[in-house]
């Protein structure tokens, strides 16, 4: 699709958000569980809390992401001008890396090349 690669960045970026969030519950929760398990750890929950609050934040920039890029794929696929546009990039896509036209059937196999054989060894 058109601007595909920065279609495919921020779909990156927003699934990178979502695995820091990810992380940062993991060390929330992890710290809670250690403050019960352990006694020489962090008591105080504001640790945590952090922890938690900030994976908020990054997810609702991944959020915020996604929708942008949902509405603008969204918008593009509801358009037949754009569809029409797009097309040619999604054959291309299809086709597979390198391939730029649609490959012919070889009616004779390619042939090797010979080696120079010189009159001496053709006696």
């Amino acid at each position: 699709m058109k601007e595909g690669e920065e279609n495919l960045a921020r779909l990156a970026e927003a699934t990178l958000q979502i695995s820091i969030a990810s992380s940062l519950c993991a060390f929330g929760i992890t710290g809670r569980t250690d403050a019960l398990l352990y006694e020489d750890s962090d008591t105080s929950p504001e640790t945590s809390r952090g922890h938690l609050a900030e994976a908020v934040t990054t997810l609702g920039r991944a959020a915020v992401t996604y929708r942008m890029l949902a509405q603008r794929l969204s918008r593009r696929l509801a358009s037949a001008v754009a569809r029409a546009e797009d097309q040619p990039r999604i054959q291309r896509a299809l086709a597979g890396p390198g391939v730029t036209a649609p490959s012919s059937p070889r009616t004779t196999p390619p042939t090797a090349p010979q080696a120079a054989v010189s009159p001496a060894a053709r006696r």
